[in-house]
């Protein structure tokens, strides 16, 4: 079996979080929410801009576990209530994302006990950070269930 390049600087991860989808779907989209939330842990969110509409604009500023400040950029795409949303990611301070854009979707499906999240980041720069990603993802979501086990 032969991975073809872009599956090779693609990640997704699936979690299913004990929440209602509209719940979900909230957690995502609204910045209040976004900023109890979102990053992995050892990570402080300085501030957080998501206006939830195609052509709105996606910034995340945040403070890393070793002190650096760092910002992400990105762009709405496509936000279908309740459902999905996809965004663009580029990460300000990084060589590697110099004239690079990456693509997050965020898929919500009902399922018992809760809400299946599917989470694809596409167009990463490099394996390394697809592997980087995929750990700091991981982490999102492990503080996404704490968000909703308040």
């Amino acid at each position: 079996m032969s991975i073809k390049p872009a599956e090779r600087t693609s990640l997704e991860i699936k979690r299913v979080i004990r929440a209602p989808r509209d719940r979900v779907y909230a957690a995502w989209t609204d910045p209040a929410q976004l900023k109890e939330w979102f990053g992995p842990v050892n990570v402080r969110t300085r501030k957080i801009v998501a206006e939830a509409h195609v052509g709105g604009k996606f910034c995340w500023e945040l403070v890393n576990d070793e002190g650096e400040e760092m910002t992400v950029h990105g762009e709405y795409r496509e936000v279908i209530a309740g459902k999905k949303i996809v965004f663009t990611w580029r990460w300000d301070e990084d060589e590697l994302w110099k004239g690079r854009t990456s693509i997050v979707t965020v898929d919500l499906a009902e399922k018992k006990g809760g809400t299946e999240v599917t989470l694809l980041h596409e167009q990463l720069p490099s394996e390394e950070s697809r592997d980087r990603h995929s750990k700091g993802w991981s982490s999102l979501f492990d503080q996404l269930e704490k968000f909703f086990s308040k």
